[in-house]
């Protein structure tokens, strides 16, 4: 047999259970009427409200037996006390537990039991109601539920009387009980409850003031019920005219008084006191106020901080150089606009607030709706983004976007978007990209004179040189082509950024390009021995592009493909048919063996001039605009660009471009 643990909270639940007084009381029907339906219902022949004394358990209601009590050391609902689920013992002989105590082994010969335990108003266990057989027997959920219903009953029961359904004592007891209950109360409340009676000669006491003003002022009960001076002198003299005016204000009006007002202690500490009191006119002429004073100094300088800081952030939010808006998500409405925004589209403020966002769009501009909600609501961020900007007159102007998704204090929605003007930075892309093209122009004619020059002469068209100066020119040679290929690459960078290079779009299978792109760079690889296989099951497709475009993008991927594979690697060149959001389209890959793209290089791999390690690339050649140059001309095509790379497993780059359907280019 197993004696029941004594629960962790067994002093204060044995607490709970003596100030019911419930323990040795009589008979009570309207708890009979429970156990008796508790019996009926279950068809058990035996049910009790046993309640758990120190070393007993007491039936408070009993049906099915004759006894009052059993020891507490032999008591099922011992068991049952310690969980909050009921206990269900379907065969006590077949429980460890009870299968040798004296309640299954003789009288009352309990062999089915199930209790649920019965609790205080405060949580505390305060027993069980429980029903028994002599034969073993199952409930099923419908009958746990039952039993917990009666019980809960049987709690209400017990909370509606506590200790003085009962015991009644004398009404005078009663009231000086509840006098020390309020007094404890309001000593214990955060801050000070007081009265607070102004007389008509101007004498002032606190007939009532609890604890907490003395834990605020220093200033006992006692000395405050006599005179109110004490306090009035540790008000803040900055704050003393106010207080008293406040007073008197409250006096004449009979009007609710309130305020907030620092008090200095005698080592000079100052702290922030709230007071709230409601007045009252006495028949002597007297006022006197009923309320209570808070220290609420914490409080109060964390709003001074707050407050500071919110002071702080408009002055930075109104000299940030960038345009800020902050907006309604849901309704789109502006809430608030900076200066720098107000400047650079020329409205006043009152004006821009009156503005929906596309009043600011150009009519010209792409909607992005749908894409800038998808980013918010992933991720709670767009951007950057580069929109056309319409001012109050009606120009235009390009700007960088950025918008936040946040939750003001109230769980709306709101939006920051910051707008960085880029008309300067746009017009010094120009003059350099015009510079650029001007400078490469200007450089073509004299190199292409000074590369066929190099080239006769290395060929021996002067005669024979000799072995140094063959060197030198085939260095010289080298370099001339690879200057020459930079001036082509800036050159078509230049017209891709402006939109004067010229795309002839056609209908062209993919097949003879991809064998055409192969071929073209397979003389160069064999310098390395690196080799290009072209895949064997590359679909028959027709694409929509310029051929010659298609296959300068491919020679960029196959020929940094080729730099970047190790002596003897392997190239593969294949393609995948695939569709795509709803669309036909094809995949071509370009594999390489190479260590694959540093982590560090991929946000900037399809930048213009942009290289991962400028050493090791200048050694093999590269301008750092191949790929820069491919991107531009297959988005030109209405293709996508990209890469995957896993460190020391190559790199993988790959054209993806929709399969043409004729009369649909």
């Amino acid at each position: 047999m197993k004696e029941p643990e004594v629960p962790a909270n067994e002093s204060d639940r044995q607490a709970a259970l003596d100030q019911l007084r419930i323990l040795d009381t009589p008979p009570e029907a309207r708890f009979d009427r429970l156990t008796r339906m508790a019996a009926r219902l279950l068809d058990a022949p035996i049910a009790l409200i046993s309640l758990i004394d120190r070393d007993r358990q007491w039936f408070k209601s009993i049906v099915g037996l004759d006894v009052s009590e059993t020891p507490r050391c032999i008591s099922f609902c011992g068991h049952a006390i310690l969980t909050d689920r009921p206990l269900l013992i379907e065969d006590a002989c077949a429980d460890e537990r009870f299968r040798d105590n004296p309640l299954v082994t003789g009288a009352p010969n309990i062999r089915f039991y199930a209790g649920t335990p019965l609790r205080s108003s405060d949580g505390h266990a305060l027993g069980t109601l429980c029903v028994i057989d002599r034969a073993p027997r199952k409930l099923n959920e419908e009958d746990l539920q039952c039993l917990r219903d009666i019980a809960d009953c049987i709690e209400e029961q017990i909370s509606a009387q506590e200790l003085a359904i009962h015991y009644r004592e004398q009404e005078l007891q009663k009231q000086n009980e509840s006098l020390i209950m309020l007094k404890q109360l309001a000593d214990l409340v955060p801050g000070g409850l007081y009265q607070f009676r102004l007389f008509p000669d101007g004498r002032m006491t606190f007939p009532f003031s609890s604890k907490g003003i003395e834990r605020t002022f220093g200033v006992t009960p006692a000395q405050a019920r006599n005179d109110a001076a004490a306090l009035f002198t540790m008000i803040d003299p900055e704050d003393y005219p106010a207080v008293v005016g406040s007073i008197k204000e409250s006096s004449q009006h009979l009007c609710t008084w309130s305020i907030q007002f620092r008090i200095r202690h005698p080592e000079g500490k100052v702290r922030w006191i709230e007071g709230h009191s409601t007045p009252q006119k006495l028949s002597d002429g007297s006022i006197i106020w009923h309320g209570y004073l808070e220290d609420i100094d914490d409080k109060k300088r964390a709003l001074l901080g707050i407050e500071e800081s919110e002071q702080q952030l408009r002055r930075l939010f109104e000299l940030a150089p960038s345009g800020i808006i902050l907006a309604d998500y849901r309704t789109g409405e502006i809430i608030d606009v900076n200066a720098s925004m107000l400047k650079s589209t020329g409205y006043r403020k009152e004006e821009f607030l009156e503005l929906g966002y596309r009043q600011l769009l150009s009519p010209n501009h792409v909607s992005m709706q749908a894409e800038v909600l998808e980013q918010l609501q992933h991720s709670g961020y767009f951007g950057p983004i580069e929109q056309e900007i319409v001012d109050r007159y009606g120009n235009s102007y390009p700007a960088i976007v950025h918008a936040m998704l946040i939750l003001d204090s109230a769980g709306r929605k709101l939006l920051w978007v910051l707008l960085e003007d880029i008309s300067e930075r746009k017009k010094i892309e120009r003059m350099k990209n015009q510079f650029v093209s001007t400078v490469s122009h200007e450089l073509r004619t004299p190199l292409t004179s000074i590369t066929g020059a190099i080239g006769l002469l290395a060929g021996g068209a002067a005669g024979t040189l000799p072995q140094k100066a063959q060197d030198m020119m085939a260095i010289a040679e080298r370099n001339a082509k690879q200057l020459a290929r930079l001036i082509d690459d800036l050159l078509d960078i230049e017209k891709l950024v402006t939109g004067k290079l010229t795309i002839s779009m056609q209908y062209q299978p993919l097949l003879p390009l991809l064998e055409q792109a192969v071929s073209e760079n397979r003389a160069y690889g064999a310098q390395r021995e690196v080799t290009i296989h072209l895949a064997s099951d590359i679909p028959a497709v027709d694409v929509f592009v310029d051929g010659q475009r298609l296959l300068q993008s491919l020679n960029n991927l196959i020929s940094n493909a080729m730099k970047f594979s190790p002596d003897s690697g392997r190239i593969g060149v294949s393609a995948k048919q695939q569709i795509l959001e709803g669309a036909q389209t094809v995949t071509i890959s370009v594999q390489d063996s190479g260590d694959g793209v540093p982590e560090a290089f991929r946000s900037a791999i399809f930048q213009r001039f942009a290289q991962a390690d400028s050493s090791d690339t200048r050694s093999r050649g590269g301008t750092g605009l191949g790929l820069a140059i491919t991107r531009e001309l297959i988005n030109a095509m209405g293709g996508d660009v990209g890469f995957e790379s896993l460190p020391g497993q190559g790199a993988t780059f790959w054209i993806r471009l929709p399969v043409a359907v004729i009369g649909e280019p």
